[in-house]
């Protein structure tokens, strides 16, 4: 996600910063919150950074309906585990744990063993597998496209 939002990245990394290196000053400085309200500038501080998260919140918002747009099932997925399975694009098998939620039926996929990790079948709640015609390969692919490969191998594999 960073790699895709590098100016929000960059903008998050100064507001965590900024927040981290106020509050080292009143843990060590301030022996009562209240006496902390009278650092100079605190306020407006506070509020910039605020506004910053603001639109950055926007940005990710943006960046995940990009997503959905192109990938729909997202649609079912709240921002938090739509943000889950972006950050873990390099490891296809953490996305098992979102997909009852983008397919109805499919409680797990198997991968294969090997580097690769090729999807060759799914499988329902009650273990019941139906093998892939073909595999759908997920590496080298953004996550929305491996998982329209499963929906189109689906649709392939209950009609052969």
């Amino acid at each position: 996600i960073q790699r895709q939002l590098p100016a929000e990245s960059a903008k998050f990394k100064t507001v965590d910063k900024m927040w981290k290196d106020w509050f080292k000053k009143v843990r060590q400085s301030y022996h009562k919150a209240m006496e902390a309200l009278h650092i100079p500038k605190l306020l407006e501080g506070l509020r910039s950074a605020n506004e910053t998260l603001d639109q950055i919140q926007k940005s990710l918002e943006a960046y995940l309906e990009t997503k959905r747009a192109a990938f729909p099932r997202f649609y079912f997925l709240s921002d938090d585990e739509l943000l889950s399975i972006m950050s873990q694009t390099r490891n296809p098998e953490a996305v098992q744990e979102h997909l009852c939620k983008c397919f109805d039926a499919i409680s797990f996929v198997t991968f294969t063993e090997e580097k690769k990790k090729d999807i060759i079948d799914m499988n329902d709640m009650i273990k019941e597998k139906v093998p892939f015609t073909t595999p759908v390969q997920t590496s080298g692919s953004p996550v929305e496209k491996w998982l329209g490969d499963i929906e189109q191998r689906m649709v392939e594999s209950l009609h052969a």
